[in-house]
């Protein structure tokens, strides 16, 4: 059976170390919340993951991330982020693109960014469809956010992989900061075992003038 082990996936596809760990946050740090028509926002993130098969488990990598979003409109709003990805394997690197629409105001939202993973071996495309799932609070200082993921690689022969997450939202005004933590699931129909994300965000806006 495969697995999401680094290893045991670098000895099929030399293009990359460890194709399948670098899904190291299962949605990057959102909720359903829109940014205002106008609005921008900028946002930095660390992530770690962890393998889980059977009775065996590991570090896989350590991520740091920068996004940047703008509000089209309240409904509409665009993102871009970047990952840099390092392990005891190497280095590698994550650009990813992409519309979020509003299904409900701040409590359903749907994205679909298309990423490009590239070392110094090669790059392969990567389409990532996701859903988000919100529950805010009266005071607009908590929200919790139920995510859940796909990933289509264009070139890269490793499956469909899933992901869920489980992420929060503190600050004193969600409408212009935040602080969120995450806690992530990823696996793979045809692979055995699963990989855990951790993480925290930290997310502030610009309004519009």
């Amino acid at each position: 059976m495969k697995h999401l082990k680094p290893l045991a996936f670098a000895r099929t596809a030399p293009l990359f170390i460890a194709i399948l760990l670098l899904t190291n946050c299962v949605v990057p740090y959102e909720s359903a919340r829109m940014l205002p028509k106008g609005t921008s926002e900028v946002k930095a993130s660390y992530s770690h993951v962890r393998f889980y098969d059977g009775g065996d488990s590991g570090n896989l990598d350590n991520g740091l991330g920068i996004g940047f979003g703008y509000g089209i409109t309240n409904k509409i709003n665009v993102k871009l982020r970047y990952e840099h990805l390092s392990s005891s394997d190497g280095n590698i690197n994550f650009l990813g693109v992409g519309p979020k629409l509003a299904l409900k105001p701040n409590r359903i939202a749907a994205a679909l960014p298309v990423g490009w993973y590239f070392d110094g071996d090669g790059s392969t495309w990567v389409l990532s469809p996701m859903l988000l799932f919100t529950l805010p609070n009266a005071s607009n200082t908590f929200e919790a956010t139920l995510g859940a993921r796909s990933d289509l690689f264009f070139e890269v022969e490793s499956g469909v992989l899933f992901a869920f997450n489980l992420g929060f939202g503190w600050s004193k005004n969600l409408d212009r900061w935040a602080i969120r933590p995450d806690l992530g699931v990823i696996f793979g129909l045809e692979n055995s075992g699963a990989n855990l994300s951790f993480g925290v965000g930290a997310s502030y806006n610009f309004r519009a003038r």
